[in-house]
């Protein structure tokens, strides 16, 4: 059996938003078996070349072979030795094309993926889905934060974000994907894309508070009696 038919270990969200100087991506660390966490360190974001930052949520060996497909782009790329280097547009025009032949072929990567980018100084951010969609927009939010937290970016994202407002934007996501979502972690990893390279900071823990009355006095509410 060669086809994907069931997704098994998944990663959550992945949030990446345009800043002033460039775009910072998001996720947790989390790869779930079901509804166990599995895999606690594993990085869901990659980058391609220099210039593109690629990040998913879904079935992880699904992501694996997307990572594959791209580097191996990558380098039939660079053997042209043409001084024409492929930009984070060239690979989600391609990559939108090949989820969408395999979608078509009942064998689809079950991702939804956010692709980021400098293009000619100025910021590209992508969202694709296992169908083949490719959109571009300001902000990007897959997995349970496409419910969850567009609201508040939409409520607070402007382009002039310094990127310490960018970050504390995300992380405030991230922490309302944590208190909410059953398959996020609040072990969490940051990356930058901006006119000098890609970043990938080192993952680290969300503070949070667990002291609530709401939490504390959950099973005495009548409603969930």
């Amino acid at each position: 059996l060669n086809h994907t038919v069931d997704p098994i270990i998944v990663g959550a969200s992945v949030i990446a938003i345009k800043y002033a100087d460039g775009i910072l991506m998001c996720t947790d660390t989390l790869a779930s078996f079901g509804s166990m966490a599995r895999y606690k360190n594993i990085p869901r974001m990659a980058a391609i070349g220099n210039s593109t930052l690629i990040g998913a949520s879904g079935e992880y060996s699904d992501f694996q072979e997307i990572i594959r497909l791209l580097r191996e782009k990558e380098q039939e790329d660079f053997i042209q030795h043409d001084n024409i280097k492929l930009s984070a547009a060239h690979y989600a025009s391609y990559l939108s094309s090949i989820l969408y032949g395999k979608r078509n072929k009942g064998n689809p990567l079950y991702n939804s993926i956010a692709i980021a980018g400098i293009i000619n100084d100025q910021q590209y951010l992508a969202y694709l889905d296992l169908y083949g969609t490719h959109v571009l927009a300001d902000y990007v939010t897959t997995g349970f934060a496409a419910h969850l937290c567009k609201p508040l970016l939409g409520n607070e994202w402007r382009p002039d974000l310094t990127e310490s407002e960018a970050k504390q934007l995300v992380e405030s996501c991230m922490r309302t994907l944590w208190y909410r979502d059953a398959r996020a972690s609040n072990r969490i990893q940051f990356a930058k894309v901006t006119r000098e390279g890609i970043t990938f900071e080192d993952p680290y823990v969300l503070q949070s508070e667990w002291g609530y009355d709401s939490y504390k006095t959950y099973s005495l509410n009548p409603l969930y009696a």
